[in-house]
Formats: C-alpha cells, sequence, structure tokens
C-alpha cells in the first residue's frame, strides 16, 4: 500500500484535492483508502443521534453499525497515524490517502495558499510535490508545482508523479 499525504494550512484546498485524487485512482480501478485529521480542536462531528452514538455514551470503545454495502466503524479511543496506518493496511488498499498531519514522514504533496504558507516547504519533510492557485509563489521552489486553479489538467499528472513510487 502505497501512502500520500495532502498537507497544509485551513482553507489551502486539502480536501478539495483529496476528493479529486480519490476519485481519479478509483476510476482507475485502484482501491483507495483516505484518513483526516481532524485538526480543529475536538472530535469530529456527525454521530449525534445515532444508536452508534448511544451506544459509545453508554460505555462501548468500539461501535459498528452494517447495512448493504457500507460497514461503518467508530472507535472512541485515541490512535497515533502508525497505529490507524497498520488498521488501514489489514484491507485490501493500493492507496492510502491521508489529509493532514503535517509533521508526520511520509511523502506529501503541500498545498500553498500564501505567502505565509511558503514556511512549509523549509519545515516539512518527504515533499513531493506543491500545489497552488497562485503558481508564482512557488516559481523558485525544487518541487514541481501543480495548478489548483487547473486541476484537470494537472490531475493526471499529479496522480501519475504519485503512483510511479516517488522516484522524483
Amino acid at each position: 500500500m502505497q501512502i500520500c499525504q495532502i498537507a497544509g494550512y485551513k482553507h489551502s484546498g486539502k480536501t478539495t484535492l483529496m476528493n479529486q485524487l480519490v476519485r481519479y485512482f478509483s476510476e482507475k480501478g485502484l482501491q483507495v483508502g483516505s484518513l483526516k485529521h481532524h485538526g480543529h480542536g475536538g472530535e469530529p462531528e456527525g454521530l449525534e443521534g445515532t444508536d452508534s452514538h448511544q451506544h459509545l455514551k453508554s460505555g462501548s470503545v468500539v461501535s459498528g453499525v452494517q447495512g448493504g454495502e457500507l460497514t461503518q466503524l467508530t472507535l472512541q479511543m485515541p490512535f497515533e497515524l502508525d497505529e490507524l496506518i497498520k488498521l488501514y493496511g489489514t484491507f485490501p488498499l493500493d492507496l492510502l490517502l491521508i489529509e493532514g498531519y503535517k509533521q508526520a514522514n511520509y511523502r506529501k504533496i503541500v498545498l500553498i495558499k500564501n505567502e505565509a504558507d511558503l514556511s512549509l516547504l523549509r519545515e516539512l519533510s518527504n515533499i513531493i510535490a506543491v500545489g497552488t492557485r497562485d503558481v508564482t509563489l512557488v516559481e523558485n521552489q525544487k518541487y514541481p508545482v501543480f495548478d489548483l486553479n487547473d486541476l484537470k489538467k494537472d490531475i493526471s499528472a499529479l496522480a501519475d508523479y504519485i503512483r510511479r513510487g516517488f522516484d522524483g
């Protein structure tokens, strides 16, 4: 299973890029997993009012629901990124795309929204590419740059770059 992170500050386009990459790779027949770090503090929303939420409130540390083609598990316990990756590794995935976890040491695409975000290119490790809506911000960088304004044009090249094994 290959792993690639999408990193950047809030509102830099991470979720949009993730969705486009998941869609692209899925349409090509790859089994893609996704993992998002909820970096806004607190716990992710979305369970309130469900039976699973009631089970968790009653003390269950793992709650699941299955119906049709969907199985959903909620784990009421913290996991480190490496532990989550091991869990994802138990599924038949070709690629795991991770949104966030900036400081992790996996290969990553960094999204640059403005000049202040350029510090990420000095602070983060294993950068394989940069995405931005303003290519003039990153003209003199050593990384391949992908224009987020016209990602339909660049998505295939970016996907090829991710899949070729990160050989630069």
